[in-house]
């Protein structure tokens, strides 16, 4: 029944937001009325696809940056063929474990600079940010999985 429970408050909670007040979470720059002559000074996609975005701009090839944010996704596919660990668990990984909230910190840092005004300082930013994200999941993810196994089997 505690199950049940759960599915049953979050579907109040999610009610009221769909039927009180269902622009509370919506940005306020998509109620301007469109002006087909005008492009916008600055465009802010929504919340999920922020970090993708910045990824998207980081770059100032438009087909490169196209390609790294496709790559961005399809690297999280290739998680399970690029993991060269011997744990699946991250419990017993404290590398990872460390690693992986690196991962989370520069997820969030690249949902930040996908918001906001292509200039210098978050140019710069949204670069490493990038460069970082790549790194971790190409050369860190494996590299630990390696350090690791070995640390493993020599007993450290």
């Amino acid at each position: 029944f505690k199950d049940l429970f759960s599915v049953i408050l979050f579907l109040m909670l999610f009610s009221v937001f769909v039927f009180y007040y269902p622009n509370a979470l919506g940005h306020p720059d998509n109620y301007i009325t469109a002006n087909p002559m005008i492009t916008p000074a600055h465009i802010i996609p929504e919340a999920y696809f922020l970090p993708f975005y910045a990824i998207l701009r980081s770059i100032p090839d438009k087909l490169g940056g196209v390609l790294a944010m496709f790559g961005a996704i399809v690297v999280l596919f290739l998680i399970p063929f690029i993991n060269s660990s011997e744990l699946r668990s991250s419990s017993f990984r404290p590398l990872y474990r460390k690693a992986f909230w690196f991962l989370v910190a520069d997820f969030f840092i690249l949902g930040w600079i996908g918001q906001k005004v292509v200039e210098t300082p978050y140019i710069e930013i949204g670069q490493l940010a990038t460069a970082f994200y790549f790194i971790i999941f190409l050369i860190l993810l494996p590299g630990l999985g390696i350090l690791e196994s070995a640390m493993i089997k020599e007993k450290i």
